[in-house]
């Protein structure tokens, strides 16, 4: 190799790494504008706004199980009760396929596993939520609603010895349930509300 070849190469390579130092920390500062655009939308109950910009922060960063569950809970909140059942299939579809890329990034995410729980109860497959769920408890024993969610999928098996094992396990649970960003605000808060309203006589009757 003559000598301005070499001379050649070595521009290139410095000049490469030159330009990836530069692209890096904006590539960084476009996930976090684009991660942070997204939660205030899904805290402002606007799922496909928030889906559109978590899209966009997980093709910048597709290695973030973060990122990943966050879409697949504004894809579950965009379909689980929607008046479009195909709406609601799709969704809830689209949410289990991203809750499956944030545990196969993290296999200790267990919210993410509580949370793909919940979509394959919103498709009726509801096998795969209670393994889901028992993932979840089995990750983190501390997810007191996850007890009482799969509660009540064994309460609907007419297993209830088994659900009132589980309420009984959620009313003990001692530690704090972990919270996240996507747990937060006040829409978030009033859905969160209103699934306890509908689901709270179900458990009192179990206790």
């Amino acid at each position: 190799m003559t000598g301005e070849l070499k001379r050649s190469l070595l521009a290139f390579v410095v000049g490469a790494v030159a330009v990836s130092l530069l692209i890096i920390p904006c590539l960084a500062q476009d996930v976090q504008q684009y991660y942070q655009q997204g939660l205030a939308a899904y805290q402002d109950g606007k799922w496909e706004l928030a889906t559109e910009h978590w899209k966009a922060a997980a093709s910048l960063d597709p290695k973030s199980a973060k990122i990943h569950k966050a879409l697949g809970l504004a894809y579950y909140q965009w379909g689980a009760g929607n008046k479009n059942k195909q709406r609601e299939a799709e969704n809830c579809q689209l949410a289990i396929e991203e809750f499956k890329k944030a545990v196969s990034l993290d296999p200790q995410y267990a919210k993410a596993y509580s949370n793909m729980g919940g979509a394959y109860a919103c498709l009726g497959d509801n096998d795969k939520a209670i393994q889901s769920y028992e993932k979840a408890i089995s990750l983190n024993p501390n997810l007191t609603y996850t007890y009482y969610s799969l509660a009540l999928l064994y309460k609907q098996r007419n297993e209830i010895a088994k659900a009132r094992q589980l309420v009984k396990q959620g009313d003990a649970v001692s530690g704090e349930e972990p919270k996240e960003d996507t747990d937060e605000g006040w829409y978030i808060v009033f859905l969160e509300y209103l699934k306890w309203k509908s689901l709270g006589p179900a458990l009192e009757e179990l206790r």
